[in-house]
């Protein structure tokens, strides 16, 4: 499992003292989100190939660390690849999407905040997808566990 894409961009910013709006704010987005839906747990960002090196670039890190830690990474530039004429990119801005992470990467749930100050999270909270655990290991019969994330 691991951490929502839209977490990380909130440590990375916090990092800096900004709220993750400033961090992204040169970003386009190609849908809209309510603004105070940019704060739950569920929602989650793709990005494409320029916001990616720029967020890479801002923790110091190569973007393919990134895709190892981020289970959305490799979902953005597919997502928001130019179709049928659709112009983007060229002048260096990068491109975000928003998404429920909840429909592919499985549930959102909080993640350890002891282990994430550890790993350089700065106190912030930090979502994490968890997987089913149960019985049966079906989601139909499991409980949220994030104990193998963290």
């Amino acid at each position: 499992m691991g951490e929502t894409t839209w977490s990380f961009v909130h440590r990375v910013a916090a990092a800096y003292g900004l709220d993750a709006e400033d961090l992204t704010g040169e970003w386009r987005s190609a849908n809209w989100m309510q603004h105070k839906d940019r704060g739950c747990a569920g929602g989650e960002v793709l990005l494409d190939e320029v916001a990616q090196e720029q967020l890479a670039r801002w923790c110091r890190v190569r973007a393919g660390h990134l895709a190892r830690a981020l289970p959305s990474w490799a979902a953005g530039p597919q997502a928001l690849a130019v179709r049928d004429g659709d112009r983007r990119g060229g002048d260096g801005r990068g491109w975000m999407r928003w998404r429920t992470g909840v429909l592919e990467w499985g549930p959102v749930v909080f993640g350890c905040g002891l282990c994430a100050a550890r790993r350089g999270g700065g106190g912030q909270r930090v979502w994490v997808y968890g997987r089913p655990t149960g019985p049966t290991g079906s989601s139909s019969s499991a409980k949220w566990s994030t104990a193998s994330v963290w």
